[in-house]
C-alpha cells in the first residue's frame, strides 16, 4: 500500500517476578501524510509524552501486565491523514450501581503500568489524552497542535510548552479530576479557544508564553481550588461568577463593576484574553505576571 505505515511492536519480558510485566516497543511514520489525528488513553499508572527530534515519527513504549491490562491499537488513513489511537485500559475494572472495584486487580510495589511516548513535531496533529489514575508529565514543545483535549481524570498532570506552538490551535480543552493539575508556559499553545474544568482537585494554570492571538478563555471550578497567573504582555478582559461560598481573588486587575476586571493598562495592538471564570464552591486566585 502506498500509505502503509512503518509499524513495529516488540514484545519482550522485562522481568521474571510474579507480576509477569512486558515491555512493547512502538514505531510509527507519517512521512507521507499531511496530518495526524492521534489519541493516546492510559488507565492506570505512569505517563511520560515528549516531543520527538524526528519530526514524522511517533515511537514509545509501554510496560504493563498483560494479566491486568489490555493494550488495543488501531489506525487508519483518508487520502493523506493519519489516525491512530492506543489505549492501555484495566482489564479487571468493573464499574455497578454501587461505584467502581478492580476485582482481581492487585496493585502493588511490583506492578508497574507505564507508557512513555514521543510524538512527532512536524505534522499538525489532533491529540487527545485520556488519563485514569496515577501521574503524568507532558511536555508539548515544538509541537504542531491543531487541536488539543486532555482528561486528567483521578491523576497528578504536569503540562507544559517551553516555546511557541508552530501553529494555530483551534482548540483547547482541559478536564481534570479528583488530582493535581500544574500547567506551564500555556500562552505557547497558541490557540483562540481554551477551555478549563476543575473538578475536585487543585490547579495551577500559566497562561504566560508568546500570544500571536486573541483567546477566548473558559474556565470552570466546582469544589476544587485554581491558581491563575496571567501574562503582562496582552490586554485582558475578565468576568468571574461566584456565590457566596466561593472564594475569589482577583490581583493585578482593575475592577470593572459586576464581577468584571480589566487590564490597568490597555494598548490596542496587543493581544486580548477575554475571560469568563464560573466558581462554585471552590476557590480562584488570579494573579498577572
Amino acid at each position: 500500500m502506498k500509505y502503509l505505515l512503518l509499524l513495529f511492536t516488540i514484545t519482550i519480558s522485562i522481568a521474571q517476578t510474579e507480576d509477569n510485566s512486558v515491555r512493547d516497543y512502538y514505531k510509527y511514520d507519517f512521512n507521507d501524510f499531511e496530518s495526524l489525528e492521534m489519541e493516546l488513553n492510559f488507565g492506570l499508572g505512569e505517563l511520560n509524552i515528549h516531543p520527538n527530534d524526528k519530526p514524522k515519527i511517533v515511537s514509545g513504549t509501554i510496560e504493563y501486565n498483560p494479566n491486568h491490562t489490555e493494550i488495543d491499537i488501531d489506525f487508519n488513513s483518508n487520502n493523506k491523514k493519519a489516525s491512530l489511537s492506543i489505549s492501555g485500559e484495566i482489564a479487571d475494572f468493573e464499574c455497578c450501581d454501587d461505584g467502581f472495584s478492580f476485582d482481581n486487580f492487585e496493585f502493588n510495589d511490583k506492578t508497574h503500568n507505564m507508557m512513555d511516548f514521543k510524538l512527532a513535531t512536524g505534522i499538525p496533529t489532533e491529540l487527545e489524552l485520556g488519563f485514569g489514575l496515577g501521574e503524568a508529565y507532558i511536555n508539548l514543545t515544538d509541537m504542531s497542535l491543531s487541536y488539543f483535549e486532555l482528561d486528567c481524570g483521578l491523576s497528578d498532570v504536569k503540562l507544559e510548552l517551553e516555546s511557541s506552538n508552530k501553529i494555530s490551535c483551534e482548540r483547547v480543552s482541559i478536564s481534570s479530576g479528583l488530582g493535581d493539575f500544574n500547567g506551564y508556559g500555556l500562552g505557547n499553545i497558541n490557540t483562540r479557544k481554551f477551555n478549563f474544568d476543575v473538578g475536585l482537585g487543585s490547579a495551577t494554570i500559566d497562561l504566560r508564553g508568546k500570544f500571536q492571538e486573541d483567546m477566548d478563555l473558559s474556565i470552570d471550578v466546582g469544589l476544587g481550588s485554581l491558581e491563575l497567573i496571567l501574562p503582562k504582555n496582552v490586554n485582558i478582559k475578565l468576568r468571574v461568577d461566584y456565590s457566596f461560598l466561593s472564594s475569589v481573588d482577583v490581583d493585578g486587575l482593575m475592577s470593572n463593576g459586576m464581577n468584571k476586571y480589566i487590564s490597568r493598562e490597555w494598548i490596542d495592538d496587543r493581544p486580548t484574553i477575554i475571560g469568563n471564570i464560573s466558581v462554585g464552591l471552590g476557590s480562584i486566585d488570579v494573579e498577572i505576571d
